[in-house]
């Protein structure tokens, strides 16, 4: 088994291209299905969907691609950004846009603006996946037990078989292995467990620094 790491150094064959930032999985199959990756070089949008069969290799701290950095470029983008419109309505002494208040002094006692445009992000995750980050929230049935740290799969075939969360105060933590069966849903920041804290509190610990 070989963890994914999240947040983890990322190299393509020609150098290094950016960090990992979300594992992208098909809560059905229980299969990795893409690995995100972030770097503010790239040319529009700074994050890329890299389906995992483009990487050639993981270890603890870091992923290696089967790919250049100029092919890299070329995948789809994870994170979009499109811009709205927020009207600006001003007042005697002030001006509001948005839920934000400023103070400007103005000679007519009503001044009309042009639309603010805000920038508003989008990310675009595959039908039927979810996106699974490291900090997530991890919930046991009788509430939160920790946060996400890393998931761990069968090398060659990309299926999860388990979860790793931290959990316990700054000056306890451990880290969890939580069984992909013992999973019941992933709603927006929050996996949700089938297990209560008692029986998570009972499962092995792992290395924190593997």
């Amino acid at each position: 088994m070989v963890d994914i790491p999240i947040d983890a150094q990322v190299d393509c064959s020609n150098g290094p291209c950016g960090r990992s930032k979300h594992v992208i999985i098909n809560p059905i199959a229980h299969k990795v299905t893409h690995l995100v990756v972030e770097d503010r070089r790239l040319p529009g949008e700074s994050t890329r969907l890299v389906p995992v069969e483009k990487v050639a290799d993981i270890a603890s701290d870091r992923i290696r691609l089967a790919c250049t950095w100029e092919e890299l470029a070329t995948l789809e983008p994870f994170v979009t950004t499109r811009y709205v419109k927020v009207p600006r309505r001003s007042y005697p002494g002030g001006l509001f846009a948005g839920d934000e208040y400023t103070f400007e002094a103005y000679t007519e006692p009503y001044v009309l603006y042009d639309d603010d445009l805000k920038p508003v992000p989008e990310e675009h995750i595959p039908a039927g996946e979810v996106d699974i980050h490291r900090g997530m929230y991890v919930e046991a049935t009788d509430g939160k037990i920790g946060q996400v740290e890393a998931l761990v799969v069968e090398p060659g075939n990309w299926d999860i078989t388990h979860l790793t969360l931290q959990e316990g105060h700054f000056w306890g933590k451990r880290e969890v292995a939580v069984p992909i069966s013992a999973v019941d849903r992933v709603v927006e920041d929050t996996v949700y467990l089938k297990l209560d804290k008692q029986e998570v509190e009972a499962l092995p610990s792992v290395p924190l620094k593997r």
